[in-house]
């Protein structure tokens, strides 16, 4: 049986709900995120050995979920792209724990806005340890490539086939790469810590919905950590615009590439803000994110969803809206 999901993560210009802006629009818009269609990822559900026998009250047992083929493809494809570039690049690595790996390649990044990224994506590992536990252990390998300049980040994503109009940054799942365009310090951080969560979705998680997937790059792209605490820093204008209920966000995986994609990455950004905002939400998203790992190649059902933050906090929606109400900014 094959399970197929695109995740292929692109960030975009512009305001909420605006995706084809052009090139020139100013930098300091707040960013929306898309997905496009292409390079699908197909990862293979081998069912379980049967006996050569059979008896009509044995249960039948489910296929079981192997990512192993998949990831072998992914590391081969990875070292072939990034060896035919890496002459070019300086080449700077980092160990978060015993199994992340990060490589970093650029040409002229200050070394202070290569520390930084590796401080906001420390604090990325060490939540997605204590949202997974042991399932966190898996190795993976973060292969971030920061090009310089527009037309470096043009030139080189188009080589694999990508269009890269409208946008700043992608993650291409099949060869475990993500491609960067430098236009700022404090850009180019969160922008290679929004792909990095994908790319972490993918290895710890599988494959994940795209609300959650999104919502969590968007959260985590601008973490950071004050008194011990971990803080996240939105835009402000992000906060005036409503958002999806929970369920209807749930059930919108068919709708991600219509009109209201902008919508769609708000809404889950916001909820996933709420849900980590407070020991309840941290409770439901460890439960979700538990469940969700548990068959790599498929995702929950928006009612099986639903049953886990339900069942965790039966006042989450009505709390989410008080929650909303007190962090809007004022007119």
């Amino acid at each position: 049986m094959l399970a197929a999901l695109i995740l292929w993560a692109v960030y975009y210009y512009g305001d909420f709900g605006l995706e084809n802006q052009p090139l020139s629009r100013a930098s300091n818009t707040p960013p929306v995120l898309k997905l496009e269609q292409s390079e699908p990822l197909t990862m293979t559900q081998t069912p379980s050995e049967q006996p050569s026998y059979s008896t009509t009250n044995s249960p039948v047992e489910q296929p079981q979920c192997n990512m192993e083929d998949f990831i072998k493809r992914q590391e081969a494809a990875s070292k072939r792209r990034l060896g035919s570039i890496e002459q070019e690049f300086t080449k700077v690595q980092h160990v978060f724990g015993a199994h992340t790996q990060l490589s970093v390649y650029h040409k002229n990044i200050r070394s202070q806005t290569i520390d930084a990224l590796i401080e906001r994506l420390a604090l990325v590992h060490q939540l997605y340890g204590q949202l997974l536990g042991e399932r966190a252990s898996k190795f993976i390998n973060l292969n971030l490539v920061i090009l310089s300049s527009r037309a470096e980040y043009e030139d080189y994503t188009s080589r694999y086939g990508f269009d890269p109009r409208a946008s700043q940054g992608v993650f291409f799942h099949g060869s475990n790469s993500a491609f960067i365009e430098y236009k700022n310090d404090e850009q180019v951080v969160a922008t290679a810590v929004h792909e990095a969560v994908h790319a972490m979705n993918l290895r710890l998680i599988g494959l994940t919905p795209r609300w959650l997937n999104e919502g969590m790059a968007q959260l985590l792209e601008n973490v950071s950590k004050q008194d011990g605490v971990l803080r996240f820093n939105p835009d402000p204008r992000a906060l005036q615009s409503p958002p999806y209920d929970i369920y209807a966000l749930l059930e919108s995986e068919s709708q991600w590439g219509s009109v209201d994609m902008g919508r769609l990455y708000y809404s889950g950004w916001s909820w996933l803000s709420y849900i980590i905002s407070n020991d309840s939400g941290m409770k439901m998203l460890t439960r979700l994110i538990g469940r969700e790992s548990e068959n790599p190649c498929d995702v929950l059902s928006s009612d099986e969803s639903y049953d886990i933050l339900q069942s965790t906090s039966a006042t989450f929606e009505q709390d989410f809206h008080h929650w909303l109400d007190a962090v809007k900014p004022q007119p």
